[in-house]
């Protein structure tokens, strides 16, 4: 694959002006463009296509696409856990992050996250002797805080939970009395955020995550 030239296609696209739904030129356009060929460009159209940019739909041409969130989301799960990075730094970033957005989830939180947050509670509690189960849902109590600030950007951080949540760095987090302890400290987190008590529940919510 040509890496300049996906570059340079990649910024063309972010300056063209050109946004979802709009069709790009056609291919020989595109090969004068970039003085290559047409096969040249038929590559760089089918990389961006398979990262889920770009779409062929008959009669129109090729069109961008709004990025689906699970495409969008898989890709970054995959470059974070490619990437080599060190658990202490996504540690850290968790922990900064779900720290900042408190005041969003206090702010933004609606009836309906607090009842998808009681149901995972309720299956917390049902599974305290299932450590895989909990595992679980401890990872999916944490995706839904993100949830609460209704903002697909942020969203896309809760792919670095399952890296955290592995195995290998859960090892003395398995035990029931743990899974006790992480029950009540998530108990605590839903009670004082139907208080909307953002003080402690940015206090609260950094004693629950720096001790995993």
């Amino acid at each position: 694959m040509n890496k300049p030239l996906i570059q340079r296609f990649q910024d063309y696209l972010l300056t063209s002006g050109l946004t979802v739904g709009d069709t790009i030129p056609k291919e020989m356009e595109l090969a004068e463009i970039f003085n290559v060929t047409r096969g040249d460009i038929r590559e760089v159209i089918q990389h961006f296509a398979q990262l889920g940019l770009l779409k062929r739909v008959k009669r129109r041409g090729t069109i961008i696409q709004e990025l689906n969130n699970e495409d969008l989301n898989r890709s970054f799960a995959f470059c974070l856990q490619m990437g080599g990075f060190y658990f202490e730094e996504m540690k850290e970033m968790r922990m900064i992050l779900e720290s900042a957005i408190a005041p969003l989830i206090i702010s933004r939180i609606t009836p309906k996250n607090l009842e998808k947050l009681e149901q995972n509670l309720a299956e917390q509690q049902n599974s305290l002797d299932d450590s895989l189960r909990f595992e679980e849902l401890d990872s999916q109590f944490h995706v839904l805080l993100f949830s609460c600030c209704h903002n697909r950007v942020l969203s896309l951080f809760t792919n670095i939970l399952p890296i955290l949540f592995q195995k290998k760095y859960r090892e003395r987090l398995l035990s029931r009395s743990w899974r006790e302890i992480g029950y009540h400290s998530h108990c605590r987190l839903v009670e004082v955020l139907r208080e909307r008590d953002l003080e402690q529940f940015t206090k609260l919510i950094l004693q629950h995550i720096m001790p995993t």
